[in-house]
């Protein structure tokens, strides 16, 4: 029982140190993809919240909202393949890590329409932001299809959270998502 508390205050101050960046793995597209969402908290916290959010909501939601995630996640890599430009990307990705948390932790039965428009909003500006970090050289549908992948995983995982753990967890996840939000507000 401790064991999870301490893990998530380990997780909680760790969380700032993880901010995104690219892979140092430019000849192997796959691999960089695999890691990608792994080594930035920013990312692997909306990830894991989108799960959990998608979760609480239950019923069709589970598979829905995750999926119109990465859908949109990658239209947002799209325009950025196409030079649209999108000022701000990183305050709106840190936006979303706290605008996520924040849903993690209410009643999401009530809030199914601004949990969906949340997730359609801040999943292209993910996309954007991962279209933009993926290393020179590297093959970029070997990359793409193994973040998408695991981004996949990840949400999946938010969703078992989400099934197995209590309001405290929740709780404890908003915090990490709000303290990590306002770190990468101030380290700008």
């Amino acid at each position: 029982m401790r064991f999870k508390y301490w893990s998530s205050m380990v997780l909680c101050l760790a969380s700032p140190a993880l901010y995104a960046h690219s892979g140092e793995m430019s000849d192997n597209g796959f691999l960089s993809g695999l890691l990608h969402p792994l080594t930035g908290a920013d990312h692997l916290l909306v990830l894991i919240a989108v799960g959990i959010c998608a979760a609480k909501q239950g019923g069709k939601a589970i598979i829905l909202f995750p999926g119109i995630f990465l859908a949109l996640m990658s239209a947002g890599a799209l325009m950025r393949s196409y030079a649209v430009h999108i000022p701000f990307i990183e305050l709106l990705i840190t936006v979303s890590v706290m605008v996520f948390g924040l849903l993690a932790s209410v009643n999401q039965k009530q809030l199914s329409g601004l949990f969906f428009s949340a997730t359609a909003f801040f999943a292209v500006f993910h996309g954007y932001a991962h279209a933009a970090e993926i290393p020179q050289g590297a093959p970029v549908i070997s990359y793409f299809s193994a973040l998408l992948l695991m981004s996949l995983m990840i949400c999946m995982s938010g969703i078992l959270l989400g099934l197995s753990t209590g309001k405290r967890a929740n709780y404890l996840f908003s915090l990490t998502c709000l303290s990590s939000g306002l770190y990468f507000l101030a380290a700008g």
